[in-house]
Parts: C-alpha cells; structure tokens; sequence
C-alpha cells in the first residue's frame, strides 16, 4: 500500500500498477471518486497528492479521471498521469473497447445464469434515486436513456438465498448497476437505497458492489492491461 497524507492523516491506498502515464489503484468503499460539494475527502486528489510528494513536483500534480465510481462502491480505477494518457484512454471508454467488470452478492437465485438486460433509466433521480424500467411507457421516454448490462451468476448460497454475479456494464450511467438489479428484483445486499434492510443487509458496510475487472490497451504500449482483484469484506467473503 502506498503511504498517502491529506492534512495529517495517511490514507493506505493500494496501488495496484504504476508507470509514467498511468495508474491503477483500489478505491476505498465510502471514499469519493472525485471532489463534491461535502468537500469530503476524495481518491483523485489523494492520488495527485501522492504524485506530488513522490516525484517532488514544486506545483500541483496533474492527473486525468478516466472513470468513476459511486462513493459506496470499492475496487479498481485506473487514472491517467498525462493528458496523452487521457484522451486515449477516454476513447477507448467511447469505443466500448474498455472493459469493466463488477462483481456484486444480490438478493435470490438469478435465472437464467448468464444474460443481457436492456433497460431505461432515469436521467435525474426521483425521490432521491435513478429508477431503471424494462417496459417504460413511451410517453416518457424523454426523462430517461437506454441502459444495459450483462451478467453472469458465479455462485448461489441456498441458505442465505443470495447470488454472487460477475457484471460487465454495456452503459455507464449513474447508479445504473444498484437501479437495475432493484428493477429486476434482485437489490444488492447492503444497499441501503435501493434494496432492503433486514438484519443480513446491515452487515454489510454497504452495497455489496466491487469493480473487480479492468483490460485495456496502454495509452502508449502496444499491450493489453488486464487486472483483477476479489474483495474479501462481508458478505463477498460468505463466496470463498
């Protein structure tokens, strides 16, 4: 872990990979992806900090944010430390050629075990969340857009009646994994918003949401970056 200090405190952020155009760490569950209006700590300035002080920069590090996560939601980001580095990466993220794999415990036994979702969801939240719907009535077709995913079921646990499910996103909307797993009727364990709140969901510390997967070409290598990691916190750990 790479020893990173914002106003006295040292956060312990693992780095996962680093060179000089780009790097890939493991964000926290609870940290911001990028600053907001809480002004509460956040991983893209961490990681400029962490920059700053390792290279001895006499100014403020640059750093590009090439995707994000939502602050309850932990796992790999990779971050561009050139603006090069950036625009090749971003279009790689247009072109769908950026690959980006969650793993997620939900509530009940999915079926089929492997399959595709295209749904709509809401441009802006209502009543404080993104509502997705696999049969959205036409005359309101203008609040929402199109939203799809793939998923593929990797265990199921009888007793506790949940599912682990490997989900590849297809869209990159806001809340899109949480809105339409509660869609489907299948909430994410821990997910406090959209799912439920018996006993067995407040032990998670949150949605049991991880980005486990990353393949993209280097910015400037001719190579293909994969990455994966598993977390190991409740419920995740029930899997092993």
């Amino acid at each position: 872990m790479a020893n990173i200090f914002w106003q006295g405190v040292n956060y312990n952020i693992p780095i996962i990979y680093e060179d000089n155009h780009l790097i890939i760490v493991e964000k926290p569950v609870g940290m911001l992806s990028q600053g907001d209006k809480t002004g509460d700590v956040d991983l893209l300035n961490l990681i400029k900090e962490y920059i700053r002080i390792k290279y001895e920069k006499p100014g403020a590090a640059w750093l590009g944010l090439i995707h994000r996560l939502d602050r309850p939601v932990g796992g790999l980001m990779v971050f561009a430390k050139t603006s090069k580095a950036a625009s090749r990466l971003s279009e790689q993220i247009r072109e769908h050629t950026f690959i980006r794999k969650y793993l997620a415990v939900v509530h009940a036994e999915l079926k089929p075990q492997n399959a595709s979702w295209s749904d709509h969801i809401s441009k802006n939240k209502i009543k404080g969340k993104y509502i997705a719907d696999s049969n959205l009535d036409p005359r309101y077709i203008d609040k929402y857009q199109a939203c799809s995913l793939n998923y593929q079921v990797q265990a199921y646990l009888p007793k506790e009646n949940i599912s682990l499910v490997e989900i590849e996103l297809k869209t990159g909307r806001s809340h899109q994994i949480r809105a339409q797993m509660k869609a489907h009727n299948h909430p994410l364990v821990g997910d406090r918003l959209y799912g439920k709140l018996t006993d067995f969901d407040r032990q998670a510390e949150g949605p049991a949401l991880y980005a486990s997967f990353l393949q993209f070409k280097h910015p400037v290598k001719d190579e293909i970056m994969i990455y994966k990691n598993r977390p190991e916190n409740f419920p995740f750990v029930l899997f092993k």
